[in-house]
């Protein structure tokens, strides 16, 4: 055998054995060094949400420790000093068992997390042997920041001010009192709404006459309709402003009530409000927990809402009903017939739609949402019930 015949069999064995290696090899499990370590659920966090932290266990001894007294949290290389009575919430003796791991309670730790973005370095024990994890806290993005100043911070220290003050801390009157307040404050545009749709259903005997009068002519109705309009003083989209101000209340009202004892929301705290302790916060109305989310209160919830909200409808509908003319027919060039107005919304479809439509969406969107908003939603439409019953009783058109 020659040296290059050697040579080939050596190259061969060799690509063979890489060959086995990458396709057949089982990779090796990642085997722990019998250590104590820190681990995050995600070293990267946002303002003003608090990072999650254990210590791990993975020796076989028990290991203790004292939050305060044997771990060291620092930003950008500065010790922060989070000792004394304001953090005895975080200070405690800690027993581990081997092969066991321990929550860092970093909630007490609230306070200096949430307004204090950068690197921290969080240590365990001494300089020389103790773990070491490294979290990167960031200021929140631009849609984050701007909904939460604009609509949750606002709706959020109304909530305080008031349950700071409530006997019991009561969320369930809060709820009450804030949808008071929000109602009143659109008396005046629910009030233009509910006129406002009662003059689209008076003028429909002139719009069906425009539609007759102009059948062959989509623009000339349109210019047509404009001037009716203006003539009447009619907006046909008044009846959306007050749902367009709503809107982000509503959602607003979904975070807090959500996350209302939350103590990340010590970030949104006006300064005369960081007095108040969030774990007073009482969530339970009687007997109902206002951050349940669906089952048998939720469903009662949803019906009782549906059935108020078909009532809001009908009662606007009371003065006046949708006029029913007959439909001009039209030959199009194919030789089939439709009405001239097709291109027109009905206003039997959408008395339909208000009395029915609605009601279905609201009761079916109670489901997915906490008994609290619900709460609001209920007081809010029994309040637009009274409105619209005193202005046809006023008969303001």
């Amino acid at each position: 055998m020659n040296k290059e015949q050697i040579l080939n069999i050596l190259l061969l064995s060799l690509i063979f054995t890489l060959v086995f290696q990458f396709f057949f090899s089982k990779p090796s499990e990642q085997v722990l060094e019998p250590w104590v370590a820190l681990l995050a659920d995600s070293k990267n966090t946002t303002i003003p949400n608090i990072p999650h932290i254990r210590v791990l266990n993975n020796t076989a001894w028990n290991y203790d420790f004292h939050t305060c007294d044997d771990l060291t949290i620092r930003l950008h290389s500065q010790q922060i000093t989070f000792s004394g009575t304001k953090y005895a919430g975080f200070c405690r003796q800690v027993h581990i068992d081997p092969k066991g791991w321990y929550y860092l309670p970093l909630s007490a730790l609230s306070e200096i997390f949430e307004k204090k973005p950068g690197e921290y370095t969080i240590q365990l024990g001494s300089a020389m042997d103790g773990p070491v994890l490294t979290i990167v806290h960031t200021e929140p993005g631009i849609f984050r920041s701007f909904f939460g100043r604009v609509f949750f911070e606002p709706i959020y220290n109304l909530f305080d001010a008031l349950l700071a003050y409530i006997p019991g801390h009561s969320l369930g009157f809060a709820i009450i009192i804030i949808t008071l307040i929000i109602r009143f404050l659109l008396v005046v545009p629910q009030k233009q709404m509910l006129v406002s749709q009662k003059k689209m259903q008076k003028i429909q005997p002139k719009i069906k006459k425009i539609q007759e009068e102009f059948k062959w002519d989509q623009a000339r109705i349109g210019q047509e309709m404009m001037a009716l309009y203006k003539k009447e003083h009619v907006n046909p989209l008044g009846s959306c402003l007050p749902l367009l101000i709503q809107m982000p209340i509503l959602i607003g009202l979904y975070w807090v009530i959500s996350s209302i004892g939350d103590v990340t929301n010590h970030y949104y705290l006006y300064s005369w409000l960081e007095w108040f302790d969030l774990s007073q916060i009482d969530a339970f109305f009687y007997w109902l927990n206002l951050k349940w989310v669906g089952g048998t209160f939720g469903i009662i919830c949803a019906i009782i809402l549906g059935e108020v909200q078909w009532v809001q409808a009908r009662l606007s509908f009371a003065l006046t009903q949708p006029h029913n003319t007959p439909k001009v027919i039209e030959q199009t060039d194919s030789g089939t017939y439709k009405p001239a107005e097709s291109m027109m919304p009905d206003p039997a479809m959408m008395q339909k739609m208000m009395l029915y439509f609605i009601p279905f969406v609201v009761g079916t969107s109670a489901l997915f949402l906490p008994l609290g908003v619900g709460l609001y939603w209920l007081i809010g439409t029994l309040f637009v019930i009274i409105q619209q019953w005193i202005l046809n009783k006023e008969k303001v058109i």
